[in-house]
């Protein structure tokens, strides 16, 4: 016990571990999270948790305008143009709602812009204008996919409808894109594989057990049964955490056992707070 304390201290303090706090701060659900009670919760080396949090990306709110911002400036003739719509991408309730309140937060005077997201809606628009659906992320784009598939039908051919995100994986936006829809799609930042999938065989991050390691905990919490869209991302928006972050850091609450034994996993940035 005692010896365990001291390389939690150790690695805390003295590896400076808890540096990483200033990131994960950022992070609305994080409040008086520990991450030592999270190494300890996992059973996870101390190494592989500093690789961990050597990862992950909070995206911040100033991020998240800057790069709405750096979207409109890329594309200002398209959004200066009366005949440009926007609306967000997905149902209402969903992230692609709180981006468009960011856009208006960054750029008061477009409000004439925002039209409802409605097949309704959409089926009305002027011949020959332009949609844009704003979205926070793209990561398998079986959901994106999905979705384009449904509005597709009530968009009259004459009208260039596109998808601006502010983060998305490259195997996601090549999905939607081999719809082949009329669909233009971009993403601010883009996520890979090699340096971003942590549990992915071509990222070298972690070595092969401590992704098998990992894959056992996702089990036996339930992320891999339970979640079709996992990609074991380390990222994570200011104000929570897509489907396809990594499921330990923000699963919380979930009920397993160990030996019989029921306890609750200790999620690092829970998506439910």
């Amino acid at each position: 016990m005692i010896l365990d304390q001291l390389i939690d201290f150790y690695w805390y303090h003295i590896r400076n571990l808890k540096r990483h706090e200033r990131k994960l701060i950022k992070y609305q659900g994080f409040g008086d999270r520990s991450i030592i009670k999270f190494k300890r919760e996992s059973g996870l080396g101390w190494k592989t948790i500093s690789k961990i949090l050597d990862s992950i990306k909070i995206l911040d709110g100033l991020e998240l305008r800057n790069h709405i911002r750096a979207i409109y400036n890329s594309n200002k003739e398209l959004f200066d143009d009366p005949n440009t719509y926007v609306t967000h991408f997905g149902p209402i309730g969903k992230s692609g709602a709180f981006i468009v309140n960011q856009f208006l937060r960054c750029f008061p005077g477009k409000g004439r812009m925002i039209i409802a997201n409605s097949n309704s809606e959409l089926s009305k628009l002027p011949a020959d204008s332009s949609i844009i659906f704003l979205d926070d992320f793209i990561g398998t784009g079986k959901q994106g996919l999905d979705y384009v598939r449904q509005v597709s039908p009530s968009l009259n051919s004459s009208i260039k409808p596109y998808l601006f995100t502010i983060c998305g994986t490259q195997e996601g936006i090549e999905l939607i894109n081999g719809f082949g829809s009329n669909f233009k799609i971009s993403a601010q930042v883009i996520l890979s594989k090699e340096k971003d999938h942590l549990l992915d065989p071509s990222n070298e991050i972690l070595e092969d057990k401590e992704k098998q390691m990992i894959k056992n905990l996702n089990n036996l919490i339930g992320i891999e049964n339970k979640n079709k869209y996992h990609l074991g991302l380390p990222f994570a928006f200011y104000y929570s955490a897509p489907d396809n972050s990594l499921g330990i850091l923000w699963s919380d609450n979930n009920k397993y056992k160990i030996n019989d034994i029921e306890r609750k996993w200790y999620g690092l940035i829970p998506r439910e707070y």
